[in-house]
């Protein structure tokens, strides 16, 4: 009977800290500080996925956000070619005419597990950590410790500006147990521009 209070115990313990963490979480945030642009008018949002359909759900949910700041924003998988990769030469040709003056990329980034086990009684705990191994802490999981798992999506954003090709702001994110990937990047996108704003990028 104590196993099962403590058992119970430790649910509700789990509960309570997967309730209070952050859906999605930026880290790694680069600002280049030497730059003195701002307000930049057109952008251009390119999405890099191993899927095509990731690719349009990045540069549409981006571009959704961004518009909500009174920029021109253009997307990749209606400008570019089929088949052509944005690079210098092709930036070059399909974009500089139409004065573009900056570049947002979103890129995929995977899947990690989070492992975490936490003690029956609630007075310490395990961290296994990303793709954790079971074999190392199998002792701890016939006991009434609870072995608590979480997705975790990983994304990369950068931002750049066209007059020198620069990267000027870039940052890393995850979000913890999304139903989708529209979830994802709705979360991600709407971050991103924050942070955008509030450096002065696009007002």
């Amino acid at each position: 009977m104590n196993n099962l209070i403590k058992l119970f115990s430790c649910f509700l313990l789990f509960l309570v800290i997967y309730s209070c963490s952050p859906s999605t979480e930026m880290t790694d945030i680069y600002v280049d500080e030497t730059f003195t642009g701002k307000g930049f008018n057109k952008i251009l949002v390119l999405g890099l996925a191993k899927d095509e359909w990731k690719r349009k759900v990045y540069e549409n949910e981006f571009r959704s956000q961004l518009l909500t700041h009174n920029v021109e924003v253009l997307m990749a998988w209606q400008e570019l070619p089929k088949g052509e990769q944005l690079n210098r030469e092709t930036f070059e040709k399909y974009f500089r005419e139409k004065d573009v003056d900056a570049i947002l990329v979103a890129i995929e980034g995977g899947e990690s597990m989070d492992k975490t086990l936490y003690s029956g009684g609630g007075s310490s705990h395990v961290y296994v950590g990303f793709y954790g191994c079971y074999a190392s802490t199998a002792s701890y999981y016939y006991n009434s410790e609870f072995l608590a798992e979480e997705k975790i999506v990983h994304m990369r954003t950068n931002f750049y500006e066209t007059n020198e090709g620069k990267i000027i702001w870039s940052a890393k994110s995850q979000s913890f147990e999304p139903s989708s990937t529209g979830e994802v990047v709705k979360a991600v996108s709407s971050n991103v521009v924050f942070e955008l704003n509030q450096q002065g990028y696009i007002k």
